[in-house]
């Protein structure tokens, strides 16, 4: 054999050496290798589940797994004839797979996620029965809204704010235009602190009712435009006085773009009943997704104060009116 022959076979060999090394070392660490250079990053956790290292066919086998046991039908907007009433719509949701695996894979270390969701339109909705009022929400949806109707009691507004700011709750004030008129700064701090504003008519004297199609769209008006000067925002909700209302009325509101909203629960606190009467009235017929009426007074900032943490005790949160009318869900 001559030496060029001899170097061949040593070349040869060689190089099936070097293959056999690199088939060992790639069946020994390439797995882990891949994983992690392609897979999630350390620490990536879905709704507390670990997702270190998973492949983005073995992410998206665990996002479809819990997909399945995530969905929510939606629920339709339920009319009462007998009451002519509406209670709102609920969107149903679903976990949106490719976003969710997309959020996954491009997490950084340690991030800890949620599914991303979208919401599923029910077939029967609100919009389709823009007259209708409402007196409550969705009862699959665990919270109540405070309907605050503000013609007088400037003075205990001040502390009213601060209560609700103290306990994280949000209300809706309904106002009177008369007042919102002489009280510009209110409506701003109001607005400021995160509260919804709603009309209540430009004068308490009014009964919607006794007035023509022209009384009741100027006095929403006015006070649309007194409210939208004070805070930079037009109400979306109109709530009468006294809850007296006729079709002329519902018709005239919804021409303005905006919805008839009631109360299902009232302390009736301009009667002065007390505190304890009236924490014990919505404490006994407390339920998800009901509207609570009440007014700035005295007794009506002590209630708040024990009667916020109590509700929060029944495992509901206290938002506006318009966060619990909405039909998405509370998350």
């Amino acid at each position: 054999m001559t030496h060029r022959k001899r170097e061949w076979w040593k070349g040869a060999i060689l190089i099936l050496l070097l293959v056999g090394a690199a088939a060992v070392l790639i069946f020994q660490f390439g797995e882990p290798l891949r994983r992690r250079f392609q897979g999630v990053k350390p620490g990536v956790t879905l709704q507390g589940r670990p997702m270190e290292g998973l492949l983005h066919h073995e992410v998206a086998t665990a996002v479809s797994r819990m997909a399945a046991h995530e969905r929510r039908e939606p629920v339709n907007a339920q009319v009462d004839e007998g009451k002519e009433r509406i209670i709102p719509e609920l969107n149903g949701l679903e976990v949106d797979r490719e976003a969710t695996v997309e959020r996954i894979m491009g997490a950084q270390p340690g991030e800890r996620l949620e599914p991303v969701y979208s919401e599923i339109t029910p077939s029967l909705c609100w919009d389709h029965y823009p007259g209708l009022p409402a007196e409550e929400g969705n009862p699959r949806k665990p919270c109540v809204a405070l309907m605050i109707n503000v013609a007088w009691g400037e003075e205990e507004l001040p502390e009213m704010l601060d209560v609700l700011e103290k306990e994280k709750a949000r209300a809706t004030f309904f106002l009177v235009g008369r007042w919102a008129e002489q009280n510009e700064a209110f409506i701003e701090k109001i607005a400021d602190d995160g509260h919804e504003l709603g009309n209540h008519g430009y004068s308490d004297s009014e009964t919607f009712p006794e007035l023509d199609a022209w009384g009741a769209a100027r006095s929403l008006r006015k006070t649309n435009e007194i409210i939208h000067d004070a805070a930079g925002c037009y109400p979306r909700y109109f709530t009468p006085h006294k809850g007296e209302y006729n079709e002329l009325t519902l018709e005239i509101v919804s021409r303005q773009g905006m919805r008839t909203v009631l109360w299902s629960l009232d302390t009736v606190d301009w009667q002065k009943p007390g505190v304890k009467a009236m924490e014990e009235k919505i404490i006994n017929n407390l339920a998800p997704a009901q509207i609570i009426l009440m007014h700035p007074t005295a007794d009506t900032v002590q209630l708040l104060k024990v009667l916020l943490p109590r509700i929060r005790e029944r495992g509901l949160a206290v938002v506006s009116v318009g966060e619990l009318l909405d039909a998405r869900w509370w998350r």
